[in-house]
């Protein structure tokens, strides 16, 4: 458990599936993803004079590499601030674990005066969609059980609810709709925030904001019925949770710069 000693507002950025690989040059569907990345960082340097820490939300390498986990730590350093991580369907845990090992990038429960972020690993090693194992949902339980008071943030990498996308919803949470049920018996449980669909999404399901948030690096289009890339731009997802657990939270889209991207390729 990691404490953020803040009495207001909390403000944090979200960043996902970066797809960071070894080679500086790197790409993904023909994007250079460190590049994308960096002109994302930028972006989040000029547009936010004061938050808390960033929350990474998976897929913070395409290839596994310990490189690229030491990529993402390097590049978050100048920020001065804490970084959470928790892992998509294409990281390797044991190198992510070397990088972040005297860090608190891998810290589960963040608490401050009056919120709690539960991060949740929904990998399936070898799997691109998502499960939930039990020591997940004990781990949330037991959260929400000890601080009924706080006004709680689940995050995870897969998506937990259709997104209207029939190749995408093969590929979400297969135990999504347990995670719903056990959100709706908490009351103090007000957003469940994710990545892996590379596109914004912004609802609220049973009385909880369900966020999803676009890739630093390729989108992908919504509602497709096939595996379909979006020419809009990288972007991330600015956050503030307030003291009466209400909820602030726009996106923000690299601009000016046009990145070049391989149409051809039909999958990832």
């Amino acid at each position: 458990m990691y404490s953020v000693d803040n009495e207001g507002p909390i403000r944090f950025i979200q960043i996902t599936d970066t797809h960071l690989v070894e080679a500086e040059d790197g790409h993904l569907l023909g994007l250079e993803t460190l590049n994308s990345l960096e002109c994302v960082l930028n972006s989040v340097k000029t547009e936010n004079s004061d938050f808390d820490f960033f929350v990474v939300s998976g897929d913070i390498s395409q290839d596994g590499s310990i490189v690229s986990y030491q990529r993402l730590h390097e590049s978050l350093l100048p920020f001065d601030v804490p970084s959470f991580w928790f892992a998509g369907n294409h990281d390797v845990m044991n190198n992510m674990r070397a990088v972040c090992q005297g860090t608190e990038h891998l810290e589960n429960v963040i608490r401050t005066k009056h919120w709690q972020l539960v991060l949740l690993n929904s990998q399936v090693e070898g799997s691109v969609f998502g499960n939930l194992a039990d020591d997940q949902f004990d781990l949330l339980e037991q959260a929400l059980s000890e601080r009924p008071d706080l006004h709680t943030l689940i995050s995870l990498h897969h998506h937990p609810i259709p997104m209207e996308s029939n190749w995408m919803d093969k590929i979400g949470v297969k135990n999504g709709e347990k995670l719903m049920t056990i959100a709706a018996k908490h009351n103090n449980v007000k957003c469940i925030l994710w990545g892996h669909v590379h596109q914004d999404s912004d609802r609220m399901v049973d009385g909880i904001r369900m966020l999803s948030t676009p890739s630093t690096c390729v989108q992908f289009t919504p509602k497709s019925a096939d595996f379909d890339i979006d020419m809009i731009a990288p972007g991330y997802r600015r956050l503030q949770l307030n003291p009466d657990g209400t909820i602030e939270t726009e996106m923000s889209r690299v601009e000016g710069i046009e990145f070049e991207i391989d149409l051809s390729v039909k999958g990832y």
